[in-house]
């Protein structure tokens, strides 16, 4: 059994070896459980991270300006530039 320290910032560094058994790589999600005095680390599958679309609603807030004058004046220069 390993063992690692808890630094300053509740961090913990997981140790080579069980962090390639468990295929963890950097970047990757785990999910930290207690329970019953145990804590756990579960690492959050690829297609369990898969986001709704509407996390993206108003992504674009503001691209195109902030009222609805510079909206629709910034439209028009778009349409004006098309070839027809």
């Amino acid at each position: 059994m390993s063992q690692v320290r808890v630094r300053l910032k509740h961090q913990i560094t997981i140790p080579t070896r069980i962090a390639e058994a468990a295929h963890i790589n950097p970047n990757d999600m785990l999910e930290v459980a207690y329970a019953n005095g145990v804590v756990t680390l579960v690492p959050v599958s690829r297609k369990e991270r898969k986001e709704s679309v509407m996390a993206y609603a108003g992504i674009a807030r503001g691209l195109w300006g902030q009222t609805t004058a510079e909206i629709e004046a910034s439209l028009n220069s778009d349409r004006d530039s098309w070839e027809r």
